[in-house]
Formats: structure tokens, C-alpha cells, sequence
């Protein structure tokens, strides 16, 4: 399918903390395409990321920016706060933001670009498209209880994820004919019950995973019921463990035993429960997953990378999200033979 010249495009840029900077792999593609948004929106990370390259820094400098940071010595930008309405103040992340963006406004950007945030007293949306670029985003970046709310026109303002999480809406509203939404919050399952992780659950035995035709949308159906060996396996297991190894005879008999299976030995290793962090991590996931799920449905292309791997805050993956998004916007421009005609 082809985009016409004359066609505005939008794109959604989806909040998602680390796994974010998958958009960065996306905007790569989509100017190997010949495709250059006229609209771009963005929530928290993606407002960063957008508030980039609407101030006119192509794809691959952003890239080479992020894969440039030392992330572990940016740990400094850390600021604690007291009294606490937010663990962290935000100044050093502004600092930062200013390096790269100077004092930009958005009447000086390349295209059409908005912010969203959330005004955490109404808990309305609000979009913010006029004064200092590096203030909008940091108000969008402000996850709760994280980074202090950030007053701007008499509102306090946070994440904007809370909200709106893929911003179509707002692209429309701003005009656009074509919007590409891009998400990049991972369903909740596929975090916690990720094979490459070391802890697993009892519900990712119990269920599998069943995405719907658009691959957005997620249903959990029961596993085939154990077979009866099964059972009779672990009844083994348990009166192995129950039996005083100490006694002579039955210690003979244990040690006869064959060895557990790879598949035993990993169910015992198993998290009995979440710990904290993911916890508070999947937290927000969930929610704002399900946001995502409802923002793309007015998306007329929908690009969501495999980015269930990479943690909330491992920004050190930077280089793995961003092949992510290069991947998946790769597929998804193919499957739908999506380009605009060169000349």
C-alpha cells in the first residue's frame, strides 16, 4: 500500500520507560521507507524520543547519542528530594535534557509535535504544544512517586501514561490523515512468565498465551490437562521430600533414584511470589497495557516490538530495544507493503 505525497502522517510514540527507546529502531525504518511523520506525538519515554527528532535530529543521531551514554555513570542523575512528592527532583534529568535540546521551543521545531501529560489532581489529560521543549518532557516523564510533579500553567503534572499511553488520539486531533501508533508496553504474562527469566510462576504453568488476530489483544485459555504420569511424578517428589533421608534403608532407596528432570529441577527453583520490584514494575504494566491495547485501535497501522526481555529500567539495553523496534516496524511495513512512492 502506498502513503500519497500529500497524505499528513502521524505517529504515536507509546511510554514504556527503557523499553521506549525501541522507537528509535521504528523512526530508522520508517525513513528507510521514505516515511517522515508531519505529526509526532509522544507519552513519557516517547515523548523524549520524539521531542528528538521533531527538533530535527534524524534517527540515526539519536542512536548514536543513546548508545553513546555511559548508563551506569548516569546514576548521578539521581537527585533525591525532601520533603518526598517524588523520590527524585528531576533537575539533573533537565540538566541532561538541555544538553541535548538547549532551549528549544516548539515553534522552532522541524514538524507538528506534542506532549502528553497528566494533571495528577483532576487526572485529566493534558497536551502540551507551546513553550519550552525540555519542560514538556520532563512533565510527560514523571512517573509518579518517582520524579516530582512538574507545575506548568498552574497544573501539577506527571507521566502522561497514566492517560493516554499511545497517543493517536492526539495526532488526530492535530490533523493527521494516517497515524502509526507504536507500542511498547509488553502484555503483563509475557514479562513475568518470560522462559529467559530466572524466576517463573505458578499461572505460567497453568495458562498460555493466545494473542488476537492483530497480535494486541491477549486472552488466557487453560493447558492441556496433566497427564495422570504426572501427577504420580510429583506424589514421588513430595514423599521424597517427607521421608528422613537419615534413615538407612530409605536412604539406600533414595540414592537408587534417577535424577530429576531439567523440568522438575526448574519448578522447584521457582519464585514462590513476585519480589518488589516487579511488583511495582508489573503495576504499571498492566495498566497501562491495557490503555495501549485501547489507543491502537484508532491507530491505522499498529507496530509493537518483542521488547518483554528488557526491564523497565535496564536503559543499558539500549542497543537490543532499539534492533527490537527496527525488527518489528520492519514486519509490520512489509506485511502491509507500507511505503511512500519515491519522486
Amino acid at each position: 500500500m502506498l502513503i500519497k505525497h500529500n497524505l499528513k502522517i502521524g505517529c504515536a510514540l507509546g511510554g514504556g520507560a527503557a523499553r521506549g527507546l525501541s522507537h528509535i529502531g521504528v523512526l530508522k525504518v520508517l525513513h528507510e521507507y521514505g516515511i517522515s511523520p508531519d505529526i509526532i506525538t509522544g507519552t513519557s519515554i516517547g515523548a523524549l524520543i520524539g521531542a528528538l527528532y521533531a527538533g530535527g535530529l534524524e534517527p540515526v543521531d539519536i542512536e548514536r547519542i543513546v548508545l553513546g551514554l555511559d548508563w551506569k555513570k548516569l546514576l548521578y542523575l539521581a537527585d533525591m528530594t525532601l520533603p518526598l512528592n517524588g523520590l527524585l527532583q528531576g533537575k539533573r534529568v533537565v540538566s541532561l535534557l538541555k544538553s541535548i535540546l538547549g532551549n528549544t521551543t516548539f515553534s522552532q521545531l522541524r514538524c507538528d509535535f506534542a506532549c502528553v501529560a497528566t494533571d495528577i489532581i483532576s487526572g485529566e489529560e493534558v497536551i502540551l504544544r507551546e513553550g519550552s521543549l525540555v519542560e514538556a518532557v520532563r512533565a510527560s516523564i514523571s512517573i509518579p512517586g518517582i520524579f516530582t510533579p512538574v507545575q506548568i500553567g498552574g497544573r501539577y503534572l506527571v507521566d502522561g501514561g497514566l492517560v493516554n499511553t499511545v497517543p493517536v488520539s492526539v495526532c488526530r486531533k492535530m490533523g493527521a490523515e494516517y497515524v502509526i501508533g507504536v507500542n511498547v508496553i509488553p502484555a503483563p504474562i509475557k514479562v513475568m512468565c518470560n522462559t529467559n527469566k530466572n524466576q517463573q510462576f505458578q499461572t505460567c504453568d497453568l495458562t498460555k498465551i493466545k494473542e488476537d488476530k492483530d497480535g494486541i489483544g491477549l486472552a488466557l485459555v487453560p493447558k492441556e490437562r496433566r497427564s495422570l504420569e504426572s501427577h504420580i511424578n510429583d506424589v514421588e517428589d513430595a514423599v521424597k521430600n517427607l521421608l528422613d533421608p537419615q534413615h538407612s534403608k530409605i536412604k539406600g532407596k533414595i540414592a537408587a533414584l534417577p535424577p530429576l528432570s531439567e523440568k522438575k529441577k526448574a519448578r522447584r527453583s521457582r519464585a514462590k511470589s513476585p519480589k518488589l520490584i516487579d511488583v511495582l514494575s508489573q503495576s504499571l504494566t498492566i495498566t497501562e497495557y491495557l490503555l495501549a491495547v485501547e489507543n491502537l485501535k484508532n491507530a491505522d497501522l499498529a507496530i509493537s516490538p518483542d521488547i518483554e526481555e528488557i526491564g523497565f529500567w535496564q536503559f543499558n539495553n539500549a542497543a537490543k530495544a532499539i534492533k527490537a523496534g527496527e525488527n518489528a516496524a520492519r514486519l509490520t511495513l512489509g506485511e502491509n507493503k507500507l511505503a511512500i512512492p519515491l519522486g
